[in-house]
């Protein structure tokens, strides 16, 4: 240990320790036992503790009673306050009149008098720091005059002073030992300061400024609280501290609001490592320190207990930064010291034969270790449980956020992934459906009954020459609201379909109404975009990131055109069968991850199924076939009057057979004249002018 960890160190101590005893100090007052008289006007005169006038008659001048005297006040007016204190809590405290108050200073004599002639409360006392020795012109138990059977004021000056002197060492003697957070903390920012040869004297210089700024980092666990802790409590400096937080967040103790009590106290800024954490990011940490950390009127502590580096802009704009280490043997053994007194040589004894060496304790795992009773190889049994079991939590962190990186590394690449092969399929959102009107209001039945939604929304409801492929779709809208209402399962659901028919018989158009009618996203695509790439390796890729999309994407609908462009596995009227036979491998692979993810339905469409594998047709692929046939004269006159919408009427009385024939109804004269039509023209030309009608609308 340096000369200058030594004299901070000890300097911090001294300091604890000094603590301890005015507050032993402050509980014999409270007992009647001592008496304060301040120095000065000021409250940072001080004060002067004398002996209370009362009690000068009681002491004896053996050492043993008198210490037994002194320890029973000290309890009776323990229990006193925390029954005050109790009844305080609990509203009781009413039942104090005045006459008891009075009265309690009455009772000190009398509980004095009882208590010096009892035996004491408690087989053991708590070591003093020496030994006590009575004052040379009081005799002892072996007899003599004893002061008590006159008045105090019958004293001289002389003996009050001795006595005085004398029973404030019993009560120093009652002063609880160090605790062990206080001591971890105090010798971790000694060991810090002493990192920089001149730190302690900068650090003097730059606390007299009035707008200093000082970071202190020490990588170990709950360092910040304890620190915060000991500068509310007026150790480290030599004055008590109120932290206020400088940016939004905990102080360094963890309130949230500064320290608001009748003790004197100086303003400090602080700014920790929770609102580090929170202000990570460049923009936010830059803001801070430019509006807050610059302006600040008041001194500002600036505390971080990670194990990292301070932002570059935190320790540009510090006076000074105290950089300290973690908890090692040495640091242990001379807690073990000051706590409890056990010889550091017994520590390192200790340690050498456990082969232990402490890298990742802290503040409080030394609390829970070392507690009062506790022999050292308890203790050192703890602390080796805690360290194996810390570092195990260290390595798995570590580990994960190596994963961490990793997996955001494979994130990206395959974002990039995804943005090159996003040209192989199309994504189509869902018209917004349209309400009915309500019965009896608005429009009358016959009214609502006419297309209200024009061409461009598409619906299966409105579909027609559909056959079974609208009817499976229907029951796919009911079978998706039972499994919203966790009816049924996933499994259960029909969400598997190819389409087939001629070309022109609307199957992308089925898919596009579909999307409308379930009201979820269409992800369209087909076999040929995907084969555009020709490469056997991309054609993979831009099927895999397909059906990752709709798998990130759901629920929604993934269409696949084209589907028999795959063909068969080991076809004989195809060269590269090793090239196709791979493609429908992946096709089956992908449908069944497909199939295992809810909200993903598959519709595929082709114009010759008999080239399509029959791996694909399966259950779990594509396993329902429905054949859509070329419309008959109802489907047309439906799906024209559909896309003709509320122009229906104007068209029809426009031509020859509406302006002959009045009295027929649009439908009726829309059918009459597609008859004429089909007559005419033949059934081929009608099935192309159908789906340019729908595709076009």
């Amino acid at each position: 240990m340096s000369k200058i960890n030594k004299r901070v160190s000890k300097y911090l101590i001294a300091r604890l320790k000094r603590a301890a005893r005015l507050k032993s100090f402050g509980q014999a007052m409270d007992a009647g036992i001592l008496e304060s008289q301040p120095l000065a006007e000021t409250e940072h005169g001080g004060v002067v503790w004398n002996l209370a006038a009362e009690m000068a008659v009681l002491i004896s001048g053996d050492v043993d009673q008198d210490r037994k005297l002194v320890q029973s006040l000290l309890e009776a007016s323990s229990r006193n306050r925390k029954q005050i204190e109790r009844r305080i809590r609990s509203g009781e405290f009413d039942a104090f009149n005045l006459d008891e108050e009075n009265g309690a200073d009455e009772t000190v004599g009398a509980s004095a008098k009882s208590a010096g002639n009892a035996s004491g409360h408690s087989d053991t006392l708590p070591e003093a720091g020496g030994e006590s020795e009575p004052p040379a012109n009081l005799t002892s138990k072996s007899g003599g005059p004893v002061p008590g059977e006159g008045k105090a004021a019958n004293l001289s000056s002389q003996k009050m002073a001795a006595l005085r002197g004398y029973v404030l060492s019993i009560v120093a003697g009652f002063a609880p030992a160090p605790k062990v957070p206080e001591v971890a903390a105090a010798l971790l920012l000694a060991r810090a300061i002493e990192r920089d040869e001149h730190g302690l004297d900068r650090l003097l210089s730059i606390m007299k400024r009035r707008k200093s700024i000082v970071a202190v980092q020490v990588p170990v666990r709950d360092f910040e609280r304890h620190f915060g802790c000991l500068l509310e409590d007026g150790l480290p400096l030599p004055f008590h501290v109120s932290l206020e937080p400088i940016a939004e967040g905990p102080t360094l103790t963890g309130r949230f609001k500064a320290l608001a009590d009748t003790t004197p106290r100086k303003s400090f800024s602080c700014f920790g490592s929770a609102s580090l954490k929170r202000y990570d990011d460049d923009d936010e940490l830059r803001t801070i320190v430019s509006k807050r950390v610059l302006t600040a009127f008041k001194p500002l502590i600036i505390c971080d207990e990670r194990d990292q580096p301070l932002p570059a802009r935190l320790v540009a704009v510090a006076d000074m930064v105290i950089s300290g280490s973690g908890i090692d043997a040495s640091l242990i053994a001379d807690v073990l010291a000051i706590c409890h007194n056990i010889p550091i040589t017994r520590t390192w004894f200790l340690m050498t034969e456990l082969d232990f060496e402490p890298g990742h304790l802290g503040i409080d795992d030394l609390a829970i270790a070392i507690r009062p009773g506790r022999s050292p190889t308890k203790i050192m049994a703890i602390l080796t449980t805690l360290e194996a079991e810390n570092r195990a939590m260290a390595e798995a962190k570590e580990d994960e956020e190596k994963e961490g990186r990793l997996g955001a590394l494979l994130k990206r690449s395959d974002a990039k992934k995804r943005e090159k092969y996003s040209g192989c399929f199309d994504i189509i959102e869902p018209d917004k459906e349209l309400t009915a009107p309500e019965s009896g209001k608005g429009q009358t039945a016959k009214q609502s009954a006419k297309p209200t939604s024009g061409k461009d929304h598409l619906f299966v409801e409105r579909l027609a020459g559909y056959g079974d492929a609208q009817q499976w779709a229907l029951d796919l809208k009911l079978d998706l609201e039972a499994f919203g209402n966790k009816e049924v399962g996933w499994p259960d659901l029909s969400s598997r379909l190819l389409l087939s028919g001629p070309p022109g018989t609307g199957k992308t158009t089925f898919a596009k109404a579909l999307c409308n009618t379930l009201q979820v996203p269409l992800i369209a695509t087909s076999v040929a975009r995907w084969l555009e790439a020709s490469n056997l390796g991309d054609v993979l890729a831009a099927m895999n990131a397909t059906f990752k999309h709709a798998t990130r994407s759901a629920p929604c609908i993934l269409f696949i055109d084209e589907v028999d462009n795959i063909g068969n596995r080991g076809s004989s009227d195809r060269p590269y069968d090793d090239y196709w036979s791979s493609l429908v491998n992946r096709v089956l692979e992908l449908l069944d991850g497909a199939a295992k993810t809810e909200g993903v339905i598959v519709v595929g469409a082709t114009n010759r199924p008999d080239k399509i594998d029959p791996a694909l047709l399966r259950s779990g692929r594509l396993e329902k076939h429905i054949i859509i046939p070329q419309p008959d004269t109802a489907a047309l006159v439906k799906i024209i009057a559909h896309h003709l919408g509320s122009d229906l009427d104007s068209v029809l009385n426009s031509s020859e057979m509406g302006r002959s024939t009045g009295r027929n109804s649009s439908a009726e004269t829309l059918l009459a004249q597609t008859n004429t039509t089909i007559a005419g023209n033949g059934s081929d030309q009608l099935h192309d002018s159908k789906e340019g009608v729908l595709i076009n609308g």
